[in-house]
């Protein structure tokens, strides 16, 4: 995370961050053509990007306007839907009709790998030192998008330590239990949360943690218990977590949880957060900006309902939390396109312009007057205000930077522990390496020990039907996945 002063935030406002923007209906260009009273030398830029919601901001979208007068741009967009959008990018790149800008999601899948390495992109290394904010990238964004020692794009950064505990702190509370800080501890409120009537209602209703198929609890049980996250350093190798002792002990505790129903055992096909919103669970593993933005239903349904977030347990190996690659996609800029180095000092210096001071306000609360109202240093939003909606796609920090509006306690702490804990945040050594059999064999790989480890937490394989399955998986193409992870990290650690 860059160094910047963390003020207030819209939770609704950094749940759209943290998906990075709204989604249009179908495929096609809105060109944004509305008179902003740019110069006649603005810079003309052609852009696709993606949306979630329903419609693309409007050509006269507040926010938008904004955005463009700024910095000087007439932008035409081409919005393309979440569901399409990285099917979009590929067709894009396979016909080689580029624009000038564009965000690229999967940057480790073989088409855009491969477009990255044959040189399609520019790259941006060299020229970031001449830029006040893009200058500020962090290393680990920087480093996670290393192909080849270049930089092929502009990460869009994300809060590195997001990871933890989300919990109905008054089911703690009725209980007179404290807030877990150990794996056991964890095991045992999970325990009492199932058996002693948390929400004192007389009915055997409730249950420990809920759990999905994302199996975060797995992955950071593992983390806290001393294994890597997701793939680590072991014998001088880069090697997955679930080859490590540590890992075979976690699934070993959650197939005794799941035995003792302190989780759900139809996590494989759950709804996430639907028995945590439901009152039926106590707890979930998670982004832990998750607590403040995905429980609206339930804060509706029973206003007594408090809850509380944890990212700090102790553990063999210190605290450890469970990071994230630090972005989530690059912002690309095509050769084929912009052809000039003038052109492309003309677009760094519009991405730059979106890390100043005016731009992190316009993205954290909208304009002024159109999204919200200023009394006395308070920020109040205004109902029914146009937002900013998908236009936050286009920057590319953290967004804990400017005015952040009027946020709840429960959102302090949450920003508070993002800062902290930064320095606690272990990331996956496997983010900044290739393999070009991973790229070709890596899902299948990856679904055969997912179906493994749900398999053996359910008690349908033991120790030897997990044994062989990791095997299996070694010999159908990890062990050569691990010589070019480990080949690929070599050479990265012999260029720094």
């Amino acid at each position: 995370m860059r160094g910047k002063q963390l003020l207030k935030s819209s939770s609704t406002l950094l749940g759209m961050i943290v998906l990075g923007g709204t989604v249009l209906s179908a495929c096609g260009s809105a060109k944004q053509t509305a008179d902003n009273n740019n110069g006649a030398d603005a810079l003309q830029l052609k852009v696709m990007m993606i949306q979630q919601g329903p419609e693309p901001p409007k050509p006269d979208n507040p926010s938008f306007l904004k955005l463009e007068h700024y910095t000087n741009t007439k932008l035409d967009i081409t919005w393309v839907p979440a569901t399409t959008y990285d099917d979009k990018v590929n067709a894009t790149i396979a016909a080689g009709n580029l624009p000038d800008l564009m965000l690229m999601r999967n940057t480790r899948a073989s088409a855009q790998m491969n477009a990255q390495q044959s040189g399609m992109f520019w790259d941006l290394k060299p020229y970031l030192k001449d830029y006040k904010n893009l200058s500020k990238l962090t290393s680990v964004a920087i480093q996670n998008n290393n192909v080849d020692g270049h930089l092929y794009g502009i990460p869009r950064e994300r809060v590195l330590a997001r990871y933890g505990l989300i919990i109905r702190k008054d089911w703690l509370d009725n209980l007179g239990l404290s807030m877990p800080k150990t794996v056991d501890d964890i095991y045992n409120v999970a325990k009492a949360f199932t058996l002693n009537d948390p929400n004192k209602d007389g009915k055997n209703d409730t249950f420990g943690i809920q759990d999905d198929k994302s199996m975060e609890l797995l992955k950071q049980i593992a983390l806290y218990l001393g294994a890597p996250n997701g793939w680590g350093i072991q014998n001088g190798k880069v090697a997955p977590s679930f080859m490590y002792p540590q890992f075979k002990d976690a699934l070993a505790l959650l197939r005794k949880m799941n035995s003792e129903k302190l989780v759900n055992n139809d996590f494989p096909i759950a709804p996430k957060y639907d028995y945590f919103n439901q009152e039926k669970a106590g707890m979930y593993f998670s982004v832990i900006d998750d607590g403040d933005s995905r429980h609206t239903d339930l804060l509706k349904a029973d206003p007594k309902a408090q809850i509380d977030v944890q990212e700090n347990f102790d553990g063999p190996l210190g605290q450890r939390v469970r990071a994230n690659s630090g972005y989530d996609s690059l912002i690309v800029i095509p050769k084929t396109t912009v052809t000039s180095e003038t052109k492309l000092k003309q677009i760094l210096g519009f991405l730059d312009k979106l890390g100043d001071p005016q731009m992190d306000d316009l993205f954290n609360m909208g304009v002024q007057g159109s999204d919200y109202t200023m009394d006395n240093g308070k920020v109040t939003k205004i109902a029914n205000a146009p937002g900013v909606l998908d236009i936050v796609n286009f920057k590319w920090d953290d967004q804990t930077a400017g005015n952040q509006g009027d946020i709840t306690p429960l959102r302090v702490k949450i920003i508070q522990l993002f800062k902290d804990n930064e320095k606690l945040a272990v990331v996956d050594s496997s983010a900044p390496v290739t393999s070009t059999t991973y790229n070709t064999k890596g899902k299948q790989l990856d679904q055969n020990i997912t179906d493994a480890e749900v398999k053996y937490i359910l008690g349908q394989i033991d120790d030897k039907g997990w044994d062989d399955a990791v095997a299996k998986w070694q010999k159908d193409g990890g062990d050569q996945v691990i010589q070019e992870y480990t080949a690929d990290y070599n050479k990265n650690q012999a260029q720094k």
